[in-house]
């Protein structure tokens, strides 16, 4: 009798214990910087679609608790771990994506991003894992790659942990092919990259602004263009040297941030490069000036060096 009693008390202790681990909560929100319609969570959600919310996160609290958030439903698709603290942004990877979240034991495997996502001044450094989930062999990346072939893993990724930097991982050598973007967080499937993955560059985060630190393909320099601030939302690059009118894109009067990846760029606020104009040149503008923020109608490359004779008087980058 004595034993049995023993025995259920400890059961009791344990349920209790697991209890108290895993009672967190978190509020996502509609809008970057904690705007719109919001939901609270303090169990699993599993599919965000019958309480009208998916794909319609784009920043969050964590109040208690270790996270996991999905960009498909059943916990499945790009997954990442998040910790305590205020998200401002989801950045590129998770804004309008998240579709279920979960609660997790254990501390997140990496620190969570700053109110940038990806945009921390850690070490860049990212481990590829083999198969989904972290099974199989790993290896770690601390510079970017033009072909994962070198070292024998060549189409073999198919999960990653990013410790630091925002990494773009492509399906061909050299960054070609189909790519995507990951800021620091912990990835149990790649998506439509799982198995494919050929290449690696590190393209922002590296606590200086600038982009750099790794491998950087020849050919044209590019713009790119985000939604939200600290690079959240849809983008739209500009692989060409002029666009006069987004209209045509779908991105009119959108832009929020933008990356440059190389030349010196002109954004006006009018189609045919008129109204008011700034100028850009490499770097991550995490924010950008009140007067052509979500008003950029066209643009076009003006250099590929410092254009003008006196200093830069475009504001730093982040």
């Amino acid at each position: 009798m004595f034993s049995l009693l023993r025995q259920t008390l400890s059961a009791c202790v344990v349920m209790l214990a697991s209890t108290a681990v895993l009672a967190g909560e978190i509020t996502f929100f509609e809008y970057p910087d904690f705007g719109g319609r919001r939901v609270t969570l303090r169990g699993s959600m599993s599919n965000f679609d019958p309480a009208g919310f998916n794909d319609r996160a784009s920043s969050m609290v964590i109040r208690e608790g270790t996270w996991e958030l999905c960009t498909d439903a059943y916990f499945r698709g790009r997954c990442a771990s998040f910790g305590p603290g205020e998200y401002r942004t989801l950045g590129a990877s998770f804004s309008d994506s998240i579709s279920s979240a979960r609660e997790v034991g254990g501390p997140p495997p990496v620190a969570p991003p700053g109110p940038a996502y990806g945009g921390g001044g850690g070490r860049p450094r990212i481990e590829l894992w083999e198969r989904r989930e972290f099974g199989g062999r790993s290896i770690t990346l601390e510079a970017g790659i033009p072909d994962l072939e070198r070292i024998d893993f060549n189409d073999r990724a198919d999960a990653a942990v990013v410790y630091g930097g925002v990494w773009r991982l492509c399906e061909h050598a050299g960054l070609g092919g189909q790519c995507r973007e990951f800021g620091p967080g912990r990835y149990n499937d790649l998506g439509y990259l799982g198995g494919k993955v050929s290449s690696a560059a590190i393209v922002g985060g590296m606590g200086g602004g600038h982009v750099g630190g790794g491998y950087v393909p020849p050919g044209r320099p590019r713009a790119i263009l985000y939604e939200y601030g600290g690079f959240g939302g849809r983008t739209f690059a500009i692989e060409g040297d002029v666009v006069t009118n987004l209209d045509r894109t779908g991105f009119n009067d959108r832009a929020s941030s933008i990356r440059i990846e190389g030349g010196y760029w002109m954004f006006c606020t009018d189609m045919n490069f008129e109204g008011t104009c700034r100028t850009f040149g490499p770097g991550e503008y995490a924010t950008l000036p009140w007067e052509i923020d979500r008003k950029i109608s066209s643009g076009r490359r003006i250099s590929e060096h410092y254009p003008y004779g006196g200093p830069p008087q475009w504001g730093s980058p982040r």
